[in-house]
């Protein structure tokens, strides 16, 4: 079961039909190794001929494809590097589904953007989902628990971290591990993209907080609000979704008056 089918990613994919396909690994967690399952399993479904190039040597491919994620720009480091290194062999290079941090002024031959706060910094992008949504996953845990929260702990966390949260990528090595963390739960709150995009693919109850720039607040106005996510600027104003669960965090911070109670 997809959370989106096929055919949303066909503009994405009807143009490297027909080519032998280089696909370039970004650096990344857990959360990006479910994007690139994602994607190999759609360039399967629509018969794309690929391979994983190194960039020790020239690669043996009509057009490279950089993985989906969001680390467009120059704030990481380490893939910027990478789409360096791949455009240096003239092949023509494609840009799977992102979102940009800063702007990346790259002869890119097509440039994907998941969500539309990112045109400001790339306005030629074209519009198309976060692969992950395309992920066939068939899952058959039952939720073990009532309220996972998880939280993010690098450079992108935005929101107050209570000390009791934990990050779901230090807790995971591979992406069927992290959809089986997801699945123990009945409820989901996190600021990790691609942790709530696993709770919705296992049709949890899930709830997105922003990270510290607008990828978060990006993909759910675009997606993931039509697929059933909630959002929360605050993990205070998520619990407060739903109050009979507030006594999880009791002590950690004190809980914000009601508009009611505050008129």
């Amino acid at each position: 079961m997809r959370l989106l089918s096929p055919e949303y990613f066909a503009k994405v994919m009807d143009p490297l039909r027909g080519k032998r396909i280089g696909y370039v690994r970004p650096v990344g967690n857990v959360g990006d190794q479910l994007i690139e399952w994602a994607t190999f399993q759609l360039f399967d479904k629509f018969g794309i001929h690929w391979n994983v190039v190194s960039l020790e040597q020239p690669p043996n491919a009509d057009e490279l494809v950089f993985g989906g994620g969001g680390n467009m720009g120059s704030f990481y480091q380490a893939n910027w590097n990478l789409r360096e290194k791949a455009m240096s062999f003239g092949i023509p290079m494609t840009i799977l589904p992102q979102s940009f941090m800063t702007a990346e002024d790259r002869p890119f031959h097509r440039v994907y953007l998941r969500e539309r706060r990112s045109f400001k910094f790339c306005p030629t992008g074209i519009f198309a989902p976060d692969l992950a949504l395309g992920l066939e996953y068939a899952n058959s845990i039952l939720p073990q628990h009532d309220l996972g929260v998880f939280i993010r702990r690098d450079c992108e966390l935005k929101v107050k971290r209570p000390w009791l949260t934990r990050d779901p990528v230090r807790l995971c090595k591979t992406p069927q591990e992290y959809l089986q963390l997801a699945a123990q739960y009945r409820r989901i709150i996190t600021d990790r993209l691609h942790f709530a995009i696993s709770g919705l693919i296992l049709r949890r109850e899930t709830t997105i907080l922003p990270n510290s720039y607008h990828k978060n607040r990006g993909m759910y106005e675009a997606w993931l609000g039509d697929l059933g996510c909630s959002f929360a600027e605050d993990l205070e104003a998520a619990l407060d979704q739903r109050p009979t669960i507030l006594s999880f965090f009791t002590g950690w911070t004190a809980r914000r008056p009601s508009q009611k109670a505050a008129a």
